[in-house]
């Protein structure tokens, strides 16, 4: 591999496996909340346990999301100097927004930890909002840098001083909450599966009760997912041209020439998509006739886990060899990378390796937390 090629699959890897966990985060802290307020009117203890399993879930997530944050971060500033550079000039005010975000979820988990029941519920509940817009913050300011690579608008009055002006980019807003309803789509199906297996073999109400709220939750955001989805989809045709020609292939309405055709991986993504609506269905209806299955909420949960980081390699690699996308062209990726490292095969699979470690580790932590109950007590 090249110096550039190598770099990119670092970089593009990284990115991956940080938002799949970044998604996760993002679902579980708008969910704890949600949940709250239904116990708040319930007063049901089952859906209390839920949170605090939930909550686990999420403090782990985010901390294994921090570490290739990091990775991200030194990547970006040794491999892609330049890149970083613009990143940080021309889209601060987004990444500001973004950190600014960060500042307030960081202290309102640990907040909202150790002052459950220890303050009245209506305060714990604002916690958790405040909590929750943190969150969502994080991806409103750094969605920017994902809709400005696909079409920069706003690179020269933003040079010229008018920061201002990237937010005018199109597929900015329709792209950002697609990524936020992603997350909760993500989130809510990978416990309705996780639940509803739970309850075929045990059959505790706990089980029931989560069961019943994750597919409720699951049907609606799956569908508001699917609706941004299309949106956006729909706006790349318009305004990134070789993205969409890359994608779409024979169902776009432009003839231009492209470096790759991804339309087989996009086919691929679109048939994960359509089984997720599938074992959804399957298993609301198996769940709601009071019928048993193992195996499609296991399958409910495994797709939840590989649609979107399928979604998220599509969405990156679907560029190279440019790293900026110009309309039915690009900016080549090789004018931001740094040429004073040597960059080569060792540099990937050690990362690689070591993150794969890593990865096992999360798993392992995850099903002693979820499906165990391990390491689960009373705050």
């Amino acid at each position: 591999m090249t110096d550039v090629y190598s770099s990119f699959v670092l970089l593009g890897y990284a990115t991956i496996v940080h938002l799949f966990l970044v998604n996760l985060v993002l679902g579980l802290t708008i969910l704890i909340p949600i949940m709250e307020f239904i116990y708040m009117k319930k007063n049901d203890e089952n859906i209390k346990m839920i949170m605090r399993t939930l909550f686990k879930f999420m403090v782990v997530s985010d901390l294994f999301a921090g570490v290739w944050a990091t990775w991200i971060t030194v990547f970006l500033g040794g491999f892609w100097p330049l890149l970083t550079f613009y990143a940080t000039t021309v889209l601060f005010i987004p990444l500001t927004i973004a950190l600014i975000g960060i500042l307030i979820a960081l202290p309102s988990i640990g907040v909202y930890w150790f002052t459950w029941d220890k303050i009245s519920e209506k305060w714990h509940f604002a916690i958790g909002i405040f909590m929750a817009i943190g969150a969502t913050l994080v991806p409103v300011g750094f969605n920017m840098i994902f809709s400005f690579i696909n079409d920069p608008v706003g690179l020269n009055r933003a040079l010229a001083g008018n920061l201002y002006a990237v937010f005018l980019n199109p597929l900015y807003p329709d792209f950002t909450l697609h990524r936020i309803f992603g997350g909760i789509t993500m989130v809510s199906l990978l416990f309705t599966g996780i639940y509803i297996y739970n309850y075929n073999k045990k059959g505790q109400i706990i089980y029931k009760k989560g069961s019943e709220l994750f597919l409720y939750v699951s049907f609606i955001s799956l569908l508001i997912e699917s609706l941004f989805g299309f949106i956006y989809a729909w706006e790349l045709n318009i305004h990134s041209e070789y993205l969409a020609q890359v994608l779409f292939g024979p169902f776009t309405s432009s003839s231009i020439s492209v470096q790759m055709n991804m339309f087989p991986f996009f086919s691929l993504f679109m048939f994960l998509v359509g089984m997720l609506w599938l074992f959804l269905y399957i298993n609301g209806f198996y769940f709601y006739k009071n019928k048993k299955s193992i195996y499609s909420p296991l399958i409910l949960s495994i797709l939840s886990l590989i649609t979107l980081p399928v979604g998220e390699f599509l969405n990156d690699y679907s560029r190279y060899p440019y790293m900026i996308i110009t309309g039915d062209s690009g900016i080549p990726a090789s004018l931001f990378i740094n040429k004073i490292m040597e960059i080569n095969d060792y540099w990937v699979i050690t990362a690689i390796t070591i993150s794969l470690i890593l990865i096992i580790v999360y798993i392992w932590l995850l099903y002693n937390i979820i499906i165990k109950k391990r390491y689960v007590e009373e705050p």
